[in-house]
């Protein structure tokens, strides 16, 4: 039988455990927690961060759930073993019990967990579409992009990020020490940062990650956004193109990005360049207690 605990930080010796834990997970099946979520469990407590663990009689760790706070309220992640529903119901029961009702909560799941959502209260919300393509791509653009440059870049970049990004639950609000989380992360790489200025402003990024899987090195485009008043030059498709590029030519065989299925004009610009839909990730909300529905 397992014990859950609730934590609003952890321990260094808990914290090792959970994400041994974790690799183990991503390893086994590829379950993992997003990245934001990621971030605040590796640099440690911050607000708005809560976490419940569900430990066997031996002390090794069995399942986990845990809480970020977010631009519109908290966002949670879970993992547990494949098919061990009870472990992922309890510590996620134990995690929306202890966050605060009159804030909204969503719960990222991995693939279509809409019986044990239903069970939890929980209703259906966004859903994000994993999308990819091999590489290299034939098309090339000319616009005109340069590395990030880091302890300068910030405040222009957080004021792009955030104006593009304001209804966003995940990417908008950010601050600065959401994007120093970034910047001390093991793959975050200043050189696949790609910034596009114009009439003298920071009007767009195409911010790119790698990947190496099984020794096949995999590009991301990780987030890309256009500032709204340089909206209609053909920009967001330039900085696909200009990452794609980059991506390439550091050796990537293959591209992947994410994109919520409700923005298909950024859908239908991937599947233009290429991108087929790989895998669908479905999130699940709880409103803010006296919230109209």
């Amino acid at each position: 039988m397992v014990q859950v605990r609730v934590r609003h930080s952890l321990a260094a010796g808990e914290r090792e455990q959970v994400m041994v834990f974790l690799e183990a997970a991503r390893r086994r099946d590829g379950s993992q927690l997003n990245d934001q979520l990621t971030s605040d469990l590796t640099h440690g407590r911050r607000e708005g961060f809560m976490a419940a663990i569900a430990f066997l009689p031996d002390g090794s760790v069995h399942g986990y759930a845990q809480a970020s706070a977010a631009n519109d309220g908290f966002i949670i992640g879970s993992v547990a073993s494949p098919d061990d529903t009870p472990t992922q119901s309890a510590v996620l029961r134990a995690l929306l019990a202890a966050l605060p009702p009159d804030i909204a909560v969503t719960w990222w799941a991995r693939g279509d967990e809409s019986a044990l959502a239903y069970e939890l209260g929980l209703s259906p919300g966004r859903r994000l579409l994993r999308m990819g393509r091999r590489l290299p791509l034939s098309e090339t653009t000319d616009v005109v992009v340069r590395p990030f440059r880091i302890g300068d870049d910030e405040p222009a970049w957080l004021a792009v990020n955030n104006a593009a990004f304001a209804w966003h639950g995940e990417q908008g609000g950010w601050g600065i020490t959401t994007i120093r989380q970034r910047e001390n992360e093991p793959w975050f790489d200043p050189n696949g940062f790609l910034l596009h200025e114009r009439a003298g402003r920071l009007a767009g990024f195409c911010w790119t990650k790698l990947h190496d899987h099984e020794g096949q090195l995999i590009g991301e485009i990780y987030v890309i956004a256009v500032h709204p008043d340089f909206h209609g030059h053909g920009l967001g498709r330039a900085l696909t193109v200009a990452g794609l590029q980059h991506l390439q030519s550091v050796g990537a065989t293959a591209a992947m990005l994410y994109v919520d299925e409700e923005n298909t004009a950024a859908v239908g610009l991937y599947g233009a360049l290429g991108f087929s839909i790989e895998n669908t990730d479905h999130s699940y909300q709880r409103p803010a207690r006296g919230a109209t529905p």
